[in-house]
């Protein structure tokens, strides 16, 4: 059988989650009456899957699948909530497929993903909050495609091919932005609003008169590990007004330096451990309390180059002589001000 139609037996029966596990059919119809919320497909050699207008289902997931690309009458699907498919030969994904979406959970690991695209003016996933884009074969990635998704909390790009990280999509700076004249109303930068508050200076901008949304309003955490990242430009997160964590453990970075003023003015950990650091400035990252370099190539390091406030320090497994620290020299008459290290 080439073609499994779910139509008679789905009107017959009322089961909350249908499984359908090691099949070869090529083609799944599933009703528009049925009542399941929830369809699970694993290890079938399915190369299309059919729904018709649904009201039920919230939970589609599908591993070892032999599908190309994400159905679009499965994301097409109001009710959905969670997009789960994995171990599948997807090349690519358009984010334009769910410019209607109500999904909060979209989850696409362990695919052949090589690229991530979104056409100018769509504003999709306003309920999205997680993204998982772990293990699959992605070598660029333009945060852009993320500033106008209004819900969206945390990414994750593991275990990929990355050697560049950037933000085309929006620029960096506020009045150079790319948005065309139609979302120009609707999405602005409260990067001056957030830098006021950080420099405790008086509010030139109060939020109740931004009658626009932030870019990534919600974005607090990115997770980069395991890639072949050898530069980092923290301009590229600078519009990430809320972002509180990166990780950027397991690369090929040789140098962690920020400049400007151009930086996430709320990012508070920043986990680079395993890489090859030698050099490090961040001292223009304003609110950064954790900083996790152990298992690097740090030979000596000047505590005027990091964060003022920075609270915690993690140097172990680096060629640094410790006591080259002077508030880790225990030997001299100093207080030990600075961060809690450990080294």
């Amino acid at each position: 059988m080439d073609q499994l139609d779910l139509t008679v037996p789905l009107s017959k029966i009322d089961p909350w989650k249908v499984l359908i596990k090691n099949s070869n059919m090529k083609q799944i119809v599933f009703p528009s009456q049925m009542k399941p919320s929830v369809v699970k497909l694993n290890n079938v050699d399915v190369s299309d899957i059919y729904f018709k207008e649904n009201n039920h289902l919230q939970d589609f997931r599908a591993d070892n699948t032999s599908l190309t690309q994400v159905p679009t009458s499965v994301v097409s699907l109001h009710t959905l909530d969670i997009l789960w498919l994995t171990h599948s030969p997807i090349l690519t994904f358009s984010f334009d497929l769910l410019e209607n979406s109500s999904l909060s959970l979209l989850y696409l690991v362990a695919n052949r993903i090589e690229s991530l695209t979104i056409s100018p003016n769509v504003i999709c996933c306003t309920k999205l909050e997680e993204i998982f884009l772990s293990g699959n074969q992605l070598k660029h990635l333009d945060f852009g495609i993320f500033s106008l998704m209004v819900s969206l909390k945390s990414i994750f790009v593991e275990d990929n091919q990355l050697n560049l990280v950037n933000a085309i999509n929006i620029s960096v700076h506020q009045n150079e932005n790319r948005l065309t004249k139609m979302l120009e109303d609707k999405f602005c930068s409260w990067y001056r609003l957030y830098y006021n508050q950080v420099q405790n200076e008086s509010f030139l901008i109060h939020s109740h008169s931004l009658n626009c949304t932030d870019f990534y309003a919600t974005l607090i955490s990115i997770h980069l590990a395991r890639n072949n990242i050898d530069k980092i430009d923290f301009s590229t997160f600078s519009l990430m007004n809320n972002l509180n964590s990166i990780d950027l453990s397991n690369n090929m970075l040789s140098a962690l330096m920020s400049s400007g003023d151009k930086v996430p003015l709320r990012l508070s950990e920043l986990f680079v451990s395993n890489n090859n650091i030698s050099r490090v400035f961040l001292k223009s990252l304003p609110s950064l309390k954790a900083l996790y370099l152990h298992d690097n190539n740090i030979m000596q390091l000047n505590m005027s180059t990091l964060p003022h406030d920075l609270d915690y320090l993690n140097l172990i497994n680096n060629p640094l002589d410790c006591e080259e620290l002077p508030h880790m020299n225990r030997s001299v008459n100093l207080p030990t001000v600075g961060p809690y290290t450990e080294c």
